[in-house]
């Protein structure tokens, strides 16, 4: 009897069966996400660089390509992309998402919340959930899940302690309307400059400081042009993580499942990544003399005067003034 070598018959069997060994990747979704964060930042380092990793854990027929560092393009032309469907998911900010639908702006307001926790506590607490929903209902985006991008802090060349230290100071800010006012709010002279751009604004003397929590200004390297770390903590950050609704209605519930928790649970490990950052490069940069760390700051006359700014006025002045209410209370 003839015998047939072992690989010609599993080849055979294969094509029979209308199966070929790939076939497993072929089939494979593939989406697409960018944002406009460093790799070295804890949203890429801690979070988006293991997505694809932690999805393949829980579903092998879906997959994720992440685009960092702006390389599909600014982050409102990554929401562009995302509305009109030529990106599958994208991450933003409260401001951004505030230029269509200003509820959400609140989150970038000074001082709405007390802290981190309380941030994400309130995003996604039930009030919230409807500011969402309208979101997804009237431009297509859901959001999966909203992440800690870290406790806000103003660099300088000067200490700055008091609001009364802003005055006349070009404070670079983002530049919606959101952000230049939570700027003005604070007593500086706000000016929009983009986030690509900020390094060479402040070496060059064009703004006098920027806002952003510590592990951004060293993922950015800020702290090589500017002197003063002032530990303000006036806003408590954070982003959206947003998927095209007509591509999460194209997945099957386990990939939707998948991608969800996949997600969250990178949400977790984002937020315990840039606290334990922040500590880490504070003690650092206070011991080997990198930037003075300026931590008297009077927070309390900036909370006064931020609060007064925003209590009337905007689109989400009453929610402001809840949220404020709130983080006044002792944890």
């Amino acid at each position: 009897m003839k015998r047939w070598p072992y690989q010609l018959v599993l080849v055979s069997v294969l094509l029979l069966g209308g199966c070929k060994p790939e076939d497993t990747a072929d089939k494979r979704l593939r989406l697409r996400m960018a944002h406009v964060y460093e790799v070295t930042a804890p949203t890429h380092a801690y979070g988006t660089a293991f997505l694809s990793e932690r999805i393949r854990k829980k579903c092998d027929s879906l997959d994720v390509t992440v685009y960092p560092t702006s390389q599909l393009g600014s982050e409102s032309e990554l929401l562009e992309q995302l509305v009109a469907g030529e990106l599958d998911l994208a991450i933003t900010g409260p401001s951004f998402l505030a230029m269509w639908h200003p509820p959400i702006g609140v989150f970038d307001a000074a001082f709405a919340s007390r802290d981190l926790d309380q941030m994400l506590e309130n995003q996604r607490s039930e009030e919230m959930s409807r500011e969402w929903d309208t979101l997804r209902e009237k431009y297509g985006v859901r959001v999966l899940d909203c992440w800690a991008y870290g406790s806000r802090h103003i660099t300088s060349n000067k200490p700055i302690r008091h609001p009364d230290d802003l005055e006349g100071f070009r404070l670079r800010m983002p530049g919606s309307r959101v952000w230049q006012s939570s700027g003005a709010s604070l007593g500086a002279s706000p000016m929009p400059i983009a986030f690509s751009e900020v390094y060479l604004a402040l070496q060059q003397g064009i703004a006098d400081g920027q806002e952003n929590p510590v592990p951004v200004i060293k993922a950015m390297g800020f702290h090589e042009v500017q002197k003063c770390l002032n530990l303000t903590g006036h806003i408590q950050s954070s982003l959206q993580i947003l998927v095209n609704e007509r591509t999460w209605q194209r997945l099957t519930p386990e990939q939707q499942k998948a991608l969800q928790d996949s997600i969250q649970e990178l949400g977790r490990e984002v937020h315990q990544g840039t606290v334990d950052d922040e500590k880490k490069l504070i003690e650092q940069w206070r011991k080997d003399g990198t930037m003075e760390i300026i931590d008297d700051v009077d927070v309390d006359a900036f909370r006064k005067g931020c609060r007064e700014y925003f209590s009337k006025g905007f689109a989400f002045s009453n929610l402001y003034n809840r949220l404020t209410a709130e983080a006044s209370k002792e944890p």
